[in-house]
């Protein structure tokens, strides 16, 4: 292999950062505007496919604390729909107003079913449906979006190489030396495959945005002592998914099926849909240029189950056609993933290269974009207090990742039952909710979400999964629970009177 060295330019860095991601993107734009020296690495084409697509209160909340404190307006118009159609026009995004969850009934052995949503009938409540809608935005003008992640991750780059930031696509290290600063060796992809073009570069920081594993040159993984740590993560799942055209409405189901009621607080078709069964759940985001992101998810070491054994997922994705970007399904064998130390040194590992939990609940965004502001806020600060905030840093993240991992796997073992299901999904919202008011409130952005500083949430938690190891009768659980909760929500969380239709949307977004 040949190669040939690049003519020498800018090769000190005040940051380097690993990853074209939405993540690292943002950090590059918010730092070099703020006039850091930022490198941005990326091992492939800036813009290419993802997943994670879906916003929610609190990643829009941090988009405009974001925007105000470090005068970027633009991040302040990403927090909307309506703002984000005004102000970008054609980045393409979908609307989206809350979480709906849809069970779809039982399936007999000959696969033969029409699943439809059928009243059921408890102690609780009577009568109540099959279905859970949990809002996140009070009107259409103060709507959460979907991502078209190629669209918004390209977006950032552009932004962050407007204010000086060096960013470049087709680039890996191949080598990398710690110490203060941190050397590196970058390779470039040429127009010939067998021809390289290498640079040494130094960086006062290297930042891990990547979101993948083996980003990293094994001499500079073994000097962090990198290691993958996926057991420790209770979520296990497979996941199929990929970007479809014509995949039929839900609304329109419902409708054409009489099963649309007439208290639904928004469209459900403008939502983060979920349909759950007792195999797996099928996920589907609409976004406003007729693509809809398409997932199927279901516990690992379960049989592979056939989304089309549900008729009503037939019906939906009948004329449904794989778009350009994913002219076939994705497979991913196992989705959660963890690595470890989030930081030594002068490596600081992102949330999004730190570990991924599940797209049960939509949390990465979130996570992601908490991480960029925690990490702006560090590395613009005075010397004397970055070492202080790191350790926080680190520390800090690893719990929250661990607490929404506790969180999401209670969820799975709930699939059976649209009842249990609604009642322990509601400790994550009463989470969610809170981190989203204290963040509205002015908290300190370094502190845990999650409920994490409160231990009686914790034990609330543990105790729980204790109740579900006795598989407690759905009822019981319910009227077991809601007392329990109610000292951690101000949502109406778990009020049988609502028939799963929660209207409370935790930030005051106006």
């Amino acid at each position: 292999m040949m190669r040939r060295k690049m003519p020498d330019s800018s090769t000190e860095y005040d940051v380097a950062i690993l990853g074209g991601g939405f993540s690292g993107g943002l950090l590059a734009w918010v730092l070099a505007a703020r006039g850091m020296r930022v490198l941005l690495v990326e091992r492939e084409r800036f813009g290419r496919f993802a997943i994670g697509e879906s916003s929610t209160p609190m990643a829009d909340l941090v988009l405009r604390q974001l925007g105000k404190k470090y005068e970027l307006p633009q991040l302040h118009a990403l927090s909307t729909y309506p703002s984000w159609k005004e102000a970008f026009p054609n980045l393409r995004c979908g609307k989206k107003r809350g979480f709906s969850y849809y069970h779809h009934g039982g399936v007999p052995s000959d696969h033969r079913i029409d699943d439809g949503f059928h009243e059921y009938k408890d102690q609780t409540t009577s009568p109540k449906r099959n279905s859970l809608l949990v809002t996140a935005s009070p009107s259409d003008t103060w709507a959460d979006t979907h991502w078209l992640r190629s669209d918004v991750d390209a977006f950032f780059i552009k932004q962050a190489t407007l204010v000086g930031a060096d960013c470049r696509e087709c680039t890996e290290v191949v080598s990398a030396e710690m110490g203060e600063p941190i050397r590196l060796t970058l390779c470039k992809r040429t127009s010939n495959d067998d021809e390289r073009a290498s640079q040494m570069v130094s960086s006062r920081w290297l930042i891990n945005a990547s979101g993948r594993f083996g980003v990293l040159p094994e001499n500079l993984a073994a000097s962090i002592g990198l290691r993958r740590v996926d057991q420790r993560l209770q979520t296990s799942t497979r996941s199929v998914f990929a970007h479809f055209r014509n995949v039929g409405s839900w609304t329109d189901e419902l409708r054409r099926t009489n099963q649309l009621g007439d208290d639904e607080p928004f469209d459900p078709d403008d939502a983060a849909q979920h349909h759950l069964t007792e195999d797996g759940w099928m996920w589907m985001l609409r976004l406003d240029h007729g693509v809809t992101s398409v997932g199927w998810t279901q516990p690992s070491g379960r049989d592979r189950v056939d989304w089309q054994r549900y008729a009503s997922l037939q019906c939906m994705m009948r004329d449904a056609k794989f778009d350009d970007a994913t002219p076939d399904w994705i497979r991913v064998d196992r989705v959660q993933r963890m690595q470890l130390p989030i930081r030594k040194q002068n490596y600081i590992a992102m949330p999004t290269a730190v570990a991924t939990i599940d797209p049960l609940h939509s949390t990465g965004i979130a996570h992601g974009l908490c991480g960029v502001a925690r990490l702006v806020d560090t590395l613009l600060s005075e010397p004397v207090r970055q070492q202080d905030l790191l350790a926080s840093y680190a520390e800090t993240v690893e719990r929250e990742l661990m607490r929404i991992d506790s969180l999401v796997a209670m969820c799975y073992r709930c699939l059976r039952s649209m009842s249990r299901f609604e009642a322990v999904s509601m400790l994550y919202f009463a989470a969610a909710i809170h981190s989203e008011e204290f963040l509205a409130s002015g908290g300190n952005m370094h502190s845990p979400l999650w409920l994490l500083g409160n231990a009686e949430f914790g034990h609330l938690i543990d105790a729980t999964n204790r109740q579900l190891d006795r598989n407690t009768a759905d009822t019981d659980l319910w009227n077991w629970l809601r007392p329990r909760l109610e000292p951690f929500q101000t949502a109406g969380l778990l009020d049988p009177a609502v028939g799963g239709r929660y209207r409370y949307t935790g930030e005051a977004k106006g």
